[in-house]
């Protein structure tokens, strides 16, 4: 089953349709998670807030792989009522030669600019564009799309 699946039936052709334009354009890409458990959204929060020790029983008892210090003191969300819990949102991230550009930079700041437009373009919401935005006008969760429409 793809993560696109498990989406609620109301998003998911607009996430089909996103994914259907990046595949038009011969854009690489992950789709690395969707519907998120509320175990996983814990592990998450936790994640740049609670000792490392504490995030690492989390993310184990999610499922998830253990962190380094440094890892750990970074936040990677915001707030335990993620949309990814409602089934509306999916992380899709660029892939060049292999690899995610975690590190958006003047030589791929343009490819993430372009996924997000597409997305948008498909309906969605781009977290790309929350602030605080950085030098090349891409805000903090630029890997996160989110269908807010009706039910």
């Amino acid at each position: 089953m793809s993560k696109i699946a498990l989406l609620i039936p109301v998003a998911r052709p607009y996430f089909e349709g996103f994914i259907g334009r990046l595949e038009q354009q011969g854009f690489r890409y992950s789709v690395l998670e969707t519907l998120r458990t509320k175990e996983v959204q814990e592990a998450y929060y936790a994640q740049g807030r609670k000792p490392l020790e504490e995030i690492n029983e989390l993310r184990k008892k999610a499922g998830l792989y253990l962190l380094g210090a440094d890892e750990g003191k970074k936040v990677i969300t915001q707030t335990m009522e993620s949309v990814h819990l409602t089934g509306r949102a999916a992380d899709i991230v660029p892939v060049i030669d292999g690899k995610i550009p975690w590190n958006i930079s003047k030589d791929n700041a343009g490819l993430w600019l372009a996924f997000g437009r597409l997305g948008q373009e498909a309906g969605l919401e781009w977290g790309g564009t929350w602030k605080p935005l950085n030098q090349f006008g891409i805000g903090w969760d630029a890997p996160h799309y989110q269908y807010l429409g009706a039910a």
